[in-house]
């Protein structure tokens, strides 16, 4: 099990990880959802260190940017193989809210 993490939006667009331990290139953190679940993912790069908190960028168990199965709901919303919303401005609130 890594490091203790949570998902975060970078400024590039893509989805990295919000970390309140130190780190470092190549740890592995566990990202956790507020809902939950969770995934182990490889950090490639500090993006920003700041007020105790890391900004990574990871690789290596990331959520994947399209695909995914449908979550039922009628914005057409999707899950990654670990169950997370794969990020969309489809999404409806409800969806975003539950992640």
């Amino acid at each position: 099990m890594g490091i203790a993490a949570t998902p975060a939006k970078l400024k590039s667009g893509e989805w990295g990880a919000r970390v309140t331990s130190p780190v470092s290139v190549g740890d592995t953190v566990t990202i956790t959802t507020k809902s939950g679940k969770s995934w182990d993912a490889t950090v490639t790069r500090v993006v920003w260190k700041g007020d105790g908190v890391s900004l990574c960028a990871t690789g290596g168990g990331d959520r994947p940017k399209s695909g995914g199965r449908r979550t039922g709901c009628s914005c057409g919303s999707r899950e990654d193989a670990h169950g997370c919303l794969i990020p969309s401005p489809n999404n409806c609130w409800q969806c975003e809210h539950d992640a």
